[in-house]
């Protein structure tokens, strides 16, 4: 069974997406690492990511750039990424 599971929806603004990095594994914390694109966000001037639970800005980021997560056992880390224009 796959321990790391990605999930994503568009949400407002158009171009904008919520993504969810669920951790099954039951023992130990993950480091997921990602690229948006891989998520579906392709747009190219980029997005302003940001951890949704605590409202950290995890900065700007390009279609290119990786995203590396830390998700506890039975977990979610639970983002959003909001279009530039």
């Amino acid at each position: 069974m796959e321990k790391i599971q990605l999930w994503t929806k568009p949400i407002e603004p158009n171009g904008s997406w919520a993504f969810v990095v669920f951790n099954s594994a039951l023992a130990m914390p993950s480091i997921v690492t990602v690229k948006l694109s891989d998520l579906g966000m392709l747009n190219p001037v980029g997005y302003n990511v940001t951890e949704v639970f605590d409202g950290v800005v995890l900065g700007t980021k390009k279609p290119s750039d990786e995203l590396k997560v830390s998700v506890n056992p039975t977990g979610v880390f639970f983002g959003k990424a909001v279009v530039l224009s």
